[in-house]
């Protein structure tokens, strides 16, 4: 008798651990994941922040900013095209100054330039990502009236997007009129939500 009470006793006890463990697990998935998600998001405004110093020491050794259009017939296809305008600013053999981290590139319409064009051995035509490998958006306030093409997205659900520069909510003015701006999609991967993440320049 004292024997089969003691084994459904340790059964009883095994359940309520296994209950426990399934608990704390719970929380760390739950936990774990917004901690990752904050990660990447503050990630993602410190590359935000570096490349816009970056754009910022083009303007003084170039004496303009960087340009957010392509020249015409470098590539295959318009998407990304004001990412891919910032790369090849920043990778012009003939560019002096510093460039942005090669391990922020990307390219995600998986296009190549119809010649060489960069400092680097390849002639894919990239763009700075990122921690979710999106592009990064660059406007120069010349043309913020002009909207671009973007292949952006979730992980498993990347669609073309129309993308254009931010305005102040309550007066509609362009932020930053003087000067640049650079979007981030944030961890939805779509422009124009809540988790957008943006760094103003001048």
């Amino acid at each position: 008798m004292h024997s089969s009470s003691r084994s459904a006793f340790t059964i009883l006890e095994l359940m309520v651990v296994l209950v426990i463990v399934g608990i704390l697990m719970s929380v760390f998935v739950i936990g774990g994941g917004r901690m990752f998600s904050s990660s990447n998001k503050r990630k993602a405004q410190a590359q935000l922040t570096a490349l816009s110093a970056a754009i910022e020491e083009f303007r003084q050794i170039e004496n303009q900013y960087p340009d957010d259009r392509l020249p015409v017939g470098v590539a295959g296809n318009t998407q990304n095209s004001s990412a891919e305008a910032l790369f090849l600013a920043f990778y012009n053999p003939e560019y002096t100054g510093r460039r942005p981290d090669q391990e922020w590139l990307v390219n995600l319409d998986g296009d190549t330039l119809r010649k060489p064009m960069t400092s680097l051995p390849t002639r894919e035509l990239f763009e700075f990502g990122d921690p979710w490998l999106n592009p990064i958006l660059y406007f120069e306030s010349l043309h913020y009236g002009d909207k671009v093409i973007v292949l952006a997205g979730a992980e498993g659900a990347v669609e073309e997007q129309t993308v254009g520069a931010l305005k102040n909510e309550r007066t509609g003015a362009w932020q930053a009129p003087n000067g640049f701006q650079l979007l981030s999609a944030g961890e939805d991967g779509f422009f124009g939500t809540e988790d957008d993440i943006s760094q103003l320049g001048s």
